[in-house]
């Protein structure tokens, strides 16, 4: 049944142990089921690139309960987020048209979308070229803006499908935090319900805030009460937090 589970080295040979029947020496790929038998491991799908892959990046789990899970993605100085196999992104803005040139330009009146924003691209009519791929905005206008890869290439339409109508292009929500690359491998955090406590000794006590897939905020938290000492400035912020029998524990 495999529900002893996968036994130490040290094990080897100790039949005289009521478990040992139950286990397995070596186990890979496989989820051991508390009622027995075990299943193959699940695979990985590809969903997106990280903000930077020249960069480091950290991900870190946010469970509020078993249906609304996400994954953030915390990088140097902000935090995207995923959830069902994908990634967050701003609602829709309409495409009115894109041009077969060097750069593509894209027509979206009123996008109110800044240059180095990233956006997806999708439900395309004609220059499915373009479709469900990711790209920075560039050059922008009220009404218009080029697009380049995420490395900062221009898109060449020179040669894609003339395009015909519809579309759609979101922006990748994401947020801004004071974590820079180097400290991001230090963050220590404690989750309650809807709120993520995250502690590094360079940066004041932060707690991440969700009240929708596209609303979280990151606010610096306010200590009051004894002790008076404040806990900020170098060498007095806490750098590790947790929840014990319902009280929030900072330490340092």
């Amino acid at each position: 049944s495999f529900v002893s589970g996968e036994f130490s080295p040290k094990m080897d040979g100790r039949t005289d142990f009521e478990k040992y029947a139950s286990g397995v020496k070596t186990m890979e790929n496989f989820l051991v089921h508390p009622q027995g038998a075990a299943t193959r491991r699940v695979g990985t799908q590809f969903i997106a690139e990280v903000k930077d892959s020249s960069k480091k990046t950290r991900l870190i789990p946010f469970e509020f309960s078993t249906t609304q899970t996400y994954i953030m993605e915390f990088g140097n100085q902000y935090i995207r987020f995923y959830k069902d196999k994908g990634q967050i992104t701003e609602s829709d803005v309409t495409i009115s048209g894109a041009t077969q040139a060097n750069p593509v330009v894209i027509t979206a009146t009123g996008h109110g979308y800044n240059n180095g924003d990233e956006v997806v691209i999708s439900s395309v009519v004609g220059m499915t070229e373009l479709n469900n791929k990711h790209f920075l905005v560039a050059n922008k206008t009220t009404n218009t803006f080029e697009i380049t890869d995420v490395d900062g290439n221009n898109i060449n339409g020179t040669s894609f499908t003339a395009y015909t109508s519809g579309w759609t292009v979101n922006k990748v929500y994401e947020i801004a935090s004071p974590f820079l690359t180097a400290e991001l491998f230090d963050i220590k955090f404690a989750q309650s319900a809807d709120i993520l406590y995250i502690c590094h000794p360079n940066h004041d006590v932060r707690k991440l805030s969700r009240t929708g897939h596209t609303n979280w905020t990151l606010s610096t938290v306010s200590f009051s009460g004894s002790p008076a000492t404040p806990i900020s400035g170098a060498d007095d912020r806490p750098s590790c937090v947790s929840f014990f029998e319902q009280r929030l524990v900072f330490a340092n």
